[in-house]
């Protein structure tokens, strides 16, 4: 008996050993052909009656084909403007036009290259074409339902154009002043949250000078190459990183097939789909603004501990998930372990810079798992040592250009493939990472005094329905008011889940905050 488990084993291990040697020899054979490949070229090109047209670099890929596969990624936001004066239509309209001469990506559609070298951005047929509607049923007031409507409504025509839309709400007047709401959807492959900010700074000093009767010169902004041009020398993947994330692919290819993503959050509440099958499968927000007070007290108070506000938010977000999940369950470890994902802008890394004003996806994200102590909301100390803990750790990964992995990842590997091995329905999509953190930082918007139009407030959010994170943070400070939009799924929580999570990040990080 014991001779027949020997061999039993014995056959089992050359047949381990056999299937690894296959999957080395391929890993090999692939990697070779990858490393004589040509680099890719994105040079500027005129086609077709002088059209401006481009390559699709890997990040742009993979934010493309997320969208065709997973419906991740449009990103939608809305800009609150105040006015002593109604908003014009036909001066609206007039502005948008401006935009598009402002900025090329604003006037492209996707398609396969002539030289079937893979994607490209082609100008459309008619580069002045806008998606603009004008809502006759959601008004300003109620503008937090008109942008998950935007989140959740129709995709774009990729092949014809535009990859971008404009919606306004119905203008409200309340005691002579006039408050309007405009929803900016995008897909992601043309741009960053920064980018969409830009623009909406732009618009404003456009509509401003239109209203008081002035011509306005639009600055034409080049079309650039892709991220991947600005950053070769520091994120292209030498022998050994190829090898490495090719293996890593192989590997997670495998993974897949035999093991699903574990979240140790849903493990205690499961996703609402799986009690409510006909719960609708969308994007919800839930915002909140802190006033100027309550900001600047943030912004000093992260000083004064050494810490940086994008460390608080952290701290304060993951503290939040740490006390939910403790009140449901009194065993687990202490401290929890609480995994997250944040977005990082690339600007910096780029040679030459990119400055702020330009419009395209300069992003990266990466991961981030941080031991998180029980500890009582009066912890004033423990909460200002897990704020400093998570900014070193973001500064660390920085520093060492591990926010870089992602992005030679991409590189490394077929793009479509590892976009549908994330098209899962375990957890409702759902990975291992709780939240998601996009901090958009610090910004200051200069208004003159007879500027028409002033600026009241912007919130963002991401589709994300398919798969991907359980609460998303999308944050931005402007003129020293912090405006936070948190993104739920009704198939994965419930509505009240979320706002126990965001209210209680909120409380924490006032409290925190006062002196």
């Amino acid at each position: 008996m014991s001779s027949i488990l020997v061999d039993t084993a014995f056959a089992f291990f050359i047949c381990l050993l056999l299937v690894a040697s296959v999957i080395l020899l391929f890993i090999a054979k692939k990697f070779m052909s990858e490393r004589t490949k040509p680099k890719g070229n994105f040079t500027i090109q005129r086609v077709n009656n002088m059209r401006l047209s481009r390559r699709l670099g890997k990040l742009e890929q993979v934010l493309f084909e997320r969208e065709k596969t997973n419906n991740w990624g449009t990103v939608s936001s809305v800009l609150l403007l105040d006015s002593a004066q109604e908003l014009s239509f036909d001066l609206l309209k007039r502005a948008l036009n401006l935009l598009t001469k402002r900025y090329p990506l604003l006037r492209m559609r996707v398609k396969d290259s002539a030289d079937n070298q893979g994607l490209c951005f082609e100008e459309m047929e008619n580069p002045d074409k806008i998606d603009f509607q004008v809502s006759d049923t959601i008004k300003a007031g109620n503008w937090t339902k008109g942008l998950e409507e935007e989140l959740n409504s129709y995709l774009f025509d990729i092949e014809n154009g535009p990859l971008w839309r404009v919606k306004l709400l119905g203008e409200i007047n309340k005691d002579g002043k006039f408050r309007n709401a405009l929803l900016f959807t995008f897909q992601h492959v043309i741009c960053d949250a920064l980018s969409i900010f830009e623009l909406q700074k732009y618009l404003m000093r456009i509509l401003s000078s239109l209203h008081n009767g002035e011509h306005f010169e639009v600055e034409c902004l080049p079309f650039r190459p892709p991220l991947e041009t600005f950053i070769s020398k520091v994120a292209q993947p030498n022998i050994f990183e190829r090898l490495l994330f090719s293996t890593s692919f192989m590997l997670q290819k495998l993974k897949v097939s035999f093991f699903k993503p574990k979240n140790s959050f849903l493990s205690l509440y499961p996703p609402v789909a799986n009690t409510e099958p006909s719960v609708t499968k969308k994007t919800c927000l839930l915002t909140r603004a802190l006033g100027q007070e309550e900001t600047e007290r943030l912004i000093q108070s992260c000083k004064a501990n050494r810490c940086t506000v994008h460390g608080a938010i952290t701290a304060s977000t993951h503290s939040a998930i740490a006390g939910i999940m403790q009140r449901e369950r009194k065993d687990f470890k202490n401290p929890l372990s609480v995994k997250s994902s944040y977005s990082i802008n690339m600007r910096k890394d780029c040679e030459p810079t990119v400055n702020s004003t330009e419009f395209g996806a300069f992003v990266t994200a990466t991961e981030l798992s941080i031991a998180v102590p029980f500890s009582s909301t009066n912890d004033m100390q423990g909460f200002w040592n897990l704020a400093r803990r998570c900014t070193r750790e973001v500064h660390s990964q920085i520093k060492s250009g591990k926010h870089r992995n992602l992005l030679k990842f991409y590189q490394c590997v077929d793009i479509p493939t590892y976009c549908k091995m994330s098209n899962y329905e375990h957890n409702q999509g759902r990975r291992s990472h709780i939240c998601n953190i996009n901090n958009y930082g610090s910004h200051q918007l200069p208004q003159a005094e007879n500027s028409s139009f002033k600026f009241a407030g912007t919130y963002f959010g991401v589709q994300a329905a398919k798969t991907g994170h359980i609460f998303g943070n999308n944050l931005m400070t402007v003129d020293n008011r912090l405006y936070w939009a948190v993104e739920y799924f009704p198939h994965v929580t419930t509505k009240e889940q979320a706002e126990e999570f965001f209210n209680l990040s909120l409380s924490i990080l006032k409290q925190m905050s006062i002196k």
